[in-house]
């Protein structure tokens, strides 16, 4: 996997490479689309090196986790025999430290031996008798689930406020202590359980995000999809929409057949995780401020990260972002232009290489140490006259115009400083497929930061994106002057 990896960056670099060319002859482009075959043939590969090696720890983590059950009803079996009519309830099942622990939970599985009974007694129970039989020790072992807490707010504040009932107490503290055994699939075992409340709060603060919901968004039942998409890389007649033609004719004449070509866009959902630190002094503030604390920061966060890959994603477990667009084309730097500034011919080239289709819905996304270059920007009209083209007349007092060539300004975290290639960018980001997996998977856990008297809340979400133009266009006049729908400023040091 780390050869294959290290292939895809070095096949990435080429393709990458052979894209800065404005104009590409045919053997740079017989090469290109064999780099592309290559990478997405590694691809394949990755996918299913990644399948195999799932599937043998899962079958190794299984045959562990068997091998452990067993070994651990052996250890608790008493030496007599009890009657099935009359099970001895009394017995408990706990450690030698006389923890209450619950290997029983996970009789979704083969059951063989029921607590306090001889094997040779319970293989004459059926299933659902073992199942229900095992179910009752439990409780009155004094092992209870996580069920009976209506939310998390009530559990992080019945449980740890140490201001409830103290019968309710000790039952919650038995089940911590039953969960040092570490199985992922068991919820006790394992320190965790599933929050729900907190899923469409979340998502709906994260898909809220200025840049994600720009993008041509679907939500997934599976872990990937393919697009059929436009394979056109010109706009020269007998090269739109990938090769379809229409032609101008007489009466009674004949055409010739034309057909337009698809590509296939594919992609795969990544995971993007967050873990939230509560500590006993928020906690102990109350349920809703802990409610919404939590969904705020855990949004915060996946925030930054989605509109972060939206631009700068590699796409290599994560979203492909503007920067790395196989399309993005990049504007130099005016001769003489001095270092880490932005002139008006810098902002009208830009404005002329954009995919004139999509102009409708551009928007400019810039750092904010671009701002006093933008508010101090002019262009000049004659020898001596000129006229600022951010500020209005009324300067400094006024607001900005706020949009250039007519289209809106967006400042974000996202942009490259200025005089970096990336601080002024052009982009219509409905060009942008995404997808989700609609939800936010949640687990708590207070064992990652005991000691520290913290409680760890895990949010994981499963999400992509990627631009589907795979080149600039090349326009119907002018070709020597490739458009597309990502435009940035090139460096100026």
């Amino acid at each position: 996997m780390d050869e294959l990896t290290k292939a895809q960056s070095e096949i990435n670099a080429k393709i990458s490479a052979i894209l800065e060319n404005e104009t590409l002859n045919e053997e740079q482009v017989a090469e290109h689309d064999r780099l592309v075959a290559l990478y997405e043939s590694n691809e394949k590969k990755m996918d299913l090196k990644a399948q195999a090696e799932a599937r043998d720890a899962k079958a190794k983590a299984d045959a562990e986790k068997r091998a452990d059950l067993t070994k651990r009803i052996q250890s608790q079996l008493p030496d007599r025999k009890t009657s099935i009519d009359n099970p001895d309830r009394n017995v408990k099942r706990t450690d030698n430290e006389g923890r209450v622990t619950a290997a029983f939970e996970e009789t979704d599985e083969t059951v063989e031996f029921r607590f306090g009974e001889h094997a040779d007694a319970v293989r004459r129970l059926s299933y659902k008798q073992q199942k229900k039989a095992n179910t009752q020790l439990l409780k009155t072992a004094g092992y209870v689930p996580w069920g009976e807490f209506k939310s998390m707010a009530e559990f992080v504040r019945e449980g740890f406020s140490g201001n409830g009932h103290q019968a309710f107490n000790q039952r919650v503290h038995k089940h911590f202590a039953a969960v040092a055994g570490m199985s992922e699939g068991i919820g006790s075992d394992g320190g965790y359980t599933v929050m729900p409340e907190f899923s469409q709060r979340i998502i709906d603060r994260v898909f809220s995000n200025s840049l994600w919901g720009k993008t041509d968004n679907y939500t997934l039942t599976g872990n990937n999809i393919t697009f059929l998409a436009n394979a056109e890389t010109s706009r020269a007649t007998g090269s739109r929409h990938g090769g379809m033609r229409a032609y101008w004719l007489a009466e009674g004449g004949s055409t010739t057949a034309s057909k337009p070509t698809l590509r296939e866009v594919n992609l795969k959902l990544a995971k993007l995780g967050v873990i939230v630190y509560l500590t006993q002094e928020l906690i102990d503030d109350g349920g809703a401020a802990l409610q919404e604390y939590v969904a705020r920061k855990a949004s915060e966060e996946f925030s930054f990260m989605i509109g972060d890959a939206i631009i700068n994603g590699t796409g290599v477990g994560q979203p492909l972002g503007v920067m790395n667009s196989p399309s993005l084309i990049s504007i130099a730097k005016e001769t003489g232009q001095s270092a880490a500034t932005v002139v008006s011919e810098n902002v009208l080239k830009m404005y002329a290489r954009f995919f004139a289709q999509n102009l409708g819905r551009m928007t400019w996304y810039h750092n904010q140490d671009v701002s006093p270059q933008l508010n101090t920007m002019s262009l000049s009209a004659g020898a001596t006259g000129g006229q600022l083209t951010y500020t209005p007349p009324g300067g400094l007092a006024s607001s900005p115009y706020a949009t250039l060539m007519g289209r809106p300004m967006e400042p974000t975290e996202f942009n490259a400083t200025l005089g970096t290639t990336g601080d002024l960018i052009a982009a219509d980001l409905s060009q942008m497929l995404s997808i989700s997996k609609g939800g936010v998977a949640q687990a708590v856990s207070m064992h990652i930061q005991f000691l520290t008297d913290q409680l760890a809340l895990r949010f994981i979400m499963r999400l992509n994106a990627g631009p589907w133009e795979n080149a600039p266009i090349t326009p119907y006049k002018g070709s020597s002057n490739t458009q597309s729908s990502f435009i940035a400023l090139d460096t100026r040091a």
